[in-house]
């Protein structure tokens, strides 16, 4: 009788411990509240207001154009005016810009990829009076090496949709034709660079790489819906194979997307602002924050007072807390992951 009781005890202790580890292992999603139905492979959260601070001290002749940054502090811009370009350095994050002297005029339109503070390239598109060709500087732009002319696909002046050198061999570059997107691939530091075959852009949107074959790609669409013919919607994409895109989700809003920025393949960045096109519509700006690799979105609202003075307003985070926006005149800068933006600029 003893050892019928033992058994019995030492069975109900193992099926305790069975009990007890199907319960910690719950998936994550049983514990979270449900997406909202008009959102698809995706959810939004709501998140605090976006401040935005337009006392500045400092008053710095800032680049216009093709704005990077590699870390926290240092970047390079392009400014241009009177039909002139150069190259500028800011060691403070933005707050001063110093010109570089190593190209005295540039030609425009110009774009710029550093991958530290000496190593950088400088891709002129093709214009009415020059061909597209890469720069090199080892020196952090005191010097320049012409290493590729004449690339593959930029004939006509095409779209220059994104730009960057992942490592000191490896860079894309993704050029907009028509409605398709050809990706430009080096291996050798920008002397070689090999074309890959059109891809389908799924409709207007932005586009941003995480390296030679992931990216992410946000457009307008819209949800079927009864009592509206086309619902306005935002549509997330995602490639991993460097050929073709797939939609991620869905979220049901009328703003459209107009920049975007990946800091790895968790954290991403998307700027939203009212159509253009609907002149009565009131201006509004969002930023919608993932930590997650694109599952989860926090939605953030600018201030009705942030008006920046061209539509086209980009961003760009190098870490998950400091980033920067800006126009064809003013930067901004935030410090704790676009909550806050400082403005540089007078």
């Amino acid at each position: 009788m003893n050892n019928k009781k033992l058994m019995i005890l030492i069975v109900f202790v193992l099926c305790a411990g069975c009990f007890h580890e199907q319960t910690s292992t719950l998936p994550t999603s049983t514990q979270t509240s449900k997406p909202d139905k008009q959102n698809s492979g995706l959810s939004v959260i709501s998140g605090e207001n976006i401040q935005v601070h337009n006392e500045n001290i400092h008053k710095p002749n800032v680049p216009t154009k093709a704005i990077t940054f590699v870390n926290e502090l240092q970047g390079y811009g392009i400014t241009s005016g009177k039909g002139k370009a150069s190259l500028m350095q800011t060691d403070d994050g933005g707050a001063t810009w110093k010109p570089q002297r190593g190209i005295d005029a540039l030609v425009v339109p110009s774009t710029l990829s550093f991958l530290d503070s000496q190593t950088g390239w400088l891709l002129t598109n093709e214009s009415k009076d020059q061909k597209s060709q890469l720069s090199l500087t080892a020196d952090g732009g005191q010097t320049w090496e012409v290493i590729a002319q004449d690339l593959p696909v930029l004939e006509g002046g095409k779209e220059i949709t994104f730009f960057r050198f992942f490592d000191r061999q490896n860079g894309l570059i993704a050029v907009r034709n028509g409605k398709d997107l050809v990706l430009l691939r080096t291996q050798d530091g920008g002397i070689t660079w090999l074309a890959s075959n059109r891809i389908p852009m799924p409709s207007e949107g932005v586009v941003t790489f995480l390296s030679s074959l992931e990216g992410w790609f946000i457009g307008s669409s819209s949800f079927p819906s009864p009592s509206e013919k086309n619902k306005p919607a935002v549509t997330f994409y995602h490639m991993t194979d460097g050929e073709s895109w797939e939609e991620a989700g869905k979220i049901s809003m009328s703003l459209v997307p107009r920049a975007l920025s990946f800091v790895d393949a968790d954290h991403g960045f998307v700027l939203l602002q009212s159509n253009q096109q609907n002149r009565a519509q009131e201006e509004e700006r969002q930023l919608l924050r993932t930590g997650d690799g694109g599952k989860t979105w926090s939605q953030h609202t600018f201030p009705a007072a942030f008006q920046p003075l061209d539509p086209n307003l980009q961003v760009s985070f190098v870490t998950t807390s400091s980033g920067w926006l800006w126009d064809a005149r003013h930067l901004w800068k935030t410090k704790d992951g676009g909550l806050n933006w400082q403005l540089l600029t007078p």
